[in-house]
């Protein structure tokens, strides 16, 4: 009997992406590899040896971080997630997410933990049924970590400065292509519309959205992938 895998997620709704661009990142995989899998939302998952999610669960084994689950999956059952990409664009598309998951996903935790806008809009989702004192003191560590890493001592416009190369490189890869380097999806996309989805279809409404937005082939990449693979959420953005 095939035991079925268990994505390990933060909780979101039916149909839609997970506001965990990591999380959202590692279920497109598992959807790309058409593998029979069910999401589950752990009481703590602060109990996994890296203490923070996504994790699988495949069987006997427990892969902790997105990228440990895509070689899993190639691995162990047989996904390709880059077979139709020439081994430049395989590269390239390494460097795009590196990029993306080492800088440029900084900015949506400083849109949402550290703006008092975001942080208001991101308590009442996150921290409905918490007491004050453990929200603000989560959002105290998130600020700390984005001043230690140095994302956190720059000024707003110096951020986006940052986010608007950062997307103006994206756009200008992407192309006239649906996907990137092509018509099929391959392990960039589900790494760049994790982060793009929260930064330009999230409940949680911030200046990302409104960038995003200047750049047409995004904005319409990110209502591609939407389509494609969250349904409701795709949904909810073209009533919007």
């Amino acid at each position: 009997m095939t035991v079925k895998l268990q994505l390990c997620a933060f909780p979101t709704g039916e149909g839609m992406f997970n506001l965990s661009p990591f999380c959202t990142k590692a279920d497109i995989l598992l959807k790309m590899a058409e593998v029979d899998y069910e999401l589950v939302v752990p009481e703590d998952f602060k109990a996994y040896s890296k203490q923070k999610l996504p994790v699988l669960i495949d069987a006997s084994e427990v892969i902790e971080d997105s990228e440990m689950i895509r070689a899993h999956l190639e691995q162990k059952h047989g996904a390709n997630f880059s077979r139709h990409l020439a081994k430049v664009q395989r590269a390239i598309g390494h460097s795009l997410c590196r990029m993306v998951e080492e800088r440029t996903r900084y900015a949506l935790l400083h849109a949402r933990w550290a703006t008092d806008d975001g942080w208001a809009q991101t308590k009442a989702i996150f921290f409905a049924q918490a007491p004050d004192e453990i929200a603000n003191a989560v959002r105290e560590r998130v600020r700390e970590t984005l001043y230690l890493d140095g994302f956190g001592r720059h000024s707003d416009a110096e951020i986006k400065a940052f986010v608007r190369e950062d997307l103006s490189a994206l756009s200008i890869i992407l192309g006239s292509d649906d996907w990137f380097f092509g018509r099929e999806p391959s392990f960039v996309d589900a790494c760049v519309l994790g982060l793009l989805a929260n930064f330009y279809a999230s409940p949680i409404k911030t200046w990302t959205a409104d960038m995003v937005a200047e750049f047409a082939t995004l904005k319409t990449y990110v209502e591609r992938g939407l389509a494609r693979w969250y349904p409701a959420s795709h949904a909810l953005l073209m009533a919007a």
